[in-house]
């Protein structure tokens, strides 16, 4: 089964904080119940999510989708599909 992860690490000592995996096809679900009009909201990170969610419908993807880094708060999250 498909999994949807999202890992949060420490940016300094690359120790996993929090981890949250969930089936792709809980995700596509919950996305045909979101109004046509979602993307429009995410003006700013409207690109990244665009990507995220082209990543999780496609069926023959797998790997890590975003790997963003938040030094300010000693962050890296990656999101990855599994």
């Amino acid at each position: 089964m498909r999994m949807f992860k999202i890992e949060t690490f420490s940016h300094d000592s690359g120790e996993l904080i929090d981890s949250m995996s969930v089936p792709t096809a809980l995700v596509k679900s919950i996305l045909t119940l979101l109004p046509k009009k979602f993307m429009s909201k995410f003006d700013e990170n409207g690109d990244q999510l665009e990507v995220l969610l082209s990543a999780v419908l496609n069926p023959d993807y797998n790997g890590i989708i975003l790997d963003l880094v938040d030094v300010a708060d000693n962050e890296r999250v990656v999101f990855s599909v599994i």
